[in-house]
């Protein structure tokens, strides 16, 4: 009997499984070789010594080799495509937004866009999702998992008297969110100026939605103090109540965009005529819109 032949039936009796690892890589560069045209004898037909027994542990060993080789190359090439398709992703979504390819190829862009670091293209996704079917099981949902709290701005209540302004949503249930705010504004004129500072509270009812989004409804309780310093300087006070309807939207992203509309006013404190309130003024109703983020 052959040398090589001798070696490799020595191993066929010890472990036939350990000549896939000896041919994929082992330190025994010489067994790996002669097992190897074993297989390739095997295959035109030249059966080993030993038998039926010793051949069909060969070929046993042999698909073993043969299939742990064809997985490893499999592995490679999933590897490089998926290298490729990582490399190739941003221009595919980019094309497809342009060519019109369709909702999905959109909402995949607007996706994109909203990971990179962006401020404008994260807002592009918000509008997106705004305006495109939006699935009703996420309602309150990110990507990271439910809403806790919501912060957001009255823009348009920074130049009406309202001032510097912020409404915290925190949600308590599902179905319910607990509200606070604050604001402080600072009017100026010739012969002096008006400073205001309240703290709001509530608590909202999500109709439809949940986690702070949805379609909402609640009462709202301001606190409110001001100096009017004109000749001579004036304190007040003001107690203000509503109740409030609005909606909230949360994109994917977390930004978040709120329209409000409710009916209220002054229930304690000095009159003041043209008070900017998180509650309305003296009495009647009052609208308002709100943009910030969610997580």
């Amino acid at each position: 009997m052959s040398p090589r032949w001798m070696g490799v039936r020595v191993m066929l009796a010890a472990a036939p499984a350990a000549f896939a690892q000896t041919a994929l890589g082992a330190e025994t560069a010489g067994t790996s070789t002669a097992f190897q045209q074993a297989c390739v004898d095997l295959l035109n037909g030249r059966l080993p010594p030993g038998g039926a027994a010793a051949a069909d542990a060969l070929r046993d060993a042999c698909g073993r080799l043969m299939k742990e080789r064809t997985q490893a190359q499999r592995d490679a090439e999933e590897r490089a495509q998926a290298r490729r398709a990582f490399v190739a992703e941003p221009s595919r979504r980019q094309a497809a937004g342009g060519t019109g390819a369709g909702p999905q190829a959109a909402e995949e862009q607007g996706s994109a866009a909203a990971q990179g670091t962006g401020v404008g293209s994260a807002f592009e996704e918000a509008g997106r999702e705004l305006v495109g079917p939006r699935r009703g099981a996420a309602m309150g949902m990110k990507r990271g998992g439910p809403v806790g709290y919501s912060l957001i701005t009255n823009p348009i209540g920074w130049f009406n008297g309202l001032g510097i302004n912020a409404e915290l949503f925190g949600s308590l249930l599902p179905k319910v969110s607990w509200v606070g705010g604050a604001r402080y504004s600072r009017t100026d004129a010739t012969n002096g100026s008006v400073d205001t500072f309240g703290i709001e509270g509530g608590a909202d009812y999500f109709l439809i939605g949940r986690n702070n989004e949805g379609l909402r409804l609640g009462p709202r309780l301001e606190v409110a103090f001001g100096r009017e310093s004109f000749q001579s300087a004036t304190d007040f006070g003001w107690l203000g109540l509503s109740g409030e309807v609005g909606y909230n939207f949360v994109a994917s992203n977390g930004i978040t965009g709120a329209v409000a509309a409710g009916v209220g006013g002054r229930i304690a404190g000095h009159k003041r005529e043209d008070f900017a309130s998180f509650t309305g003024g003296e009495f009647g109703p009052y609208a308002k819109i709100g943009i910030g983020y969610s997580w």
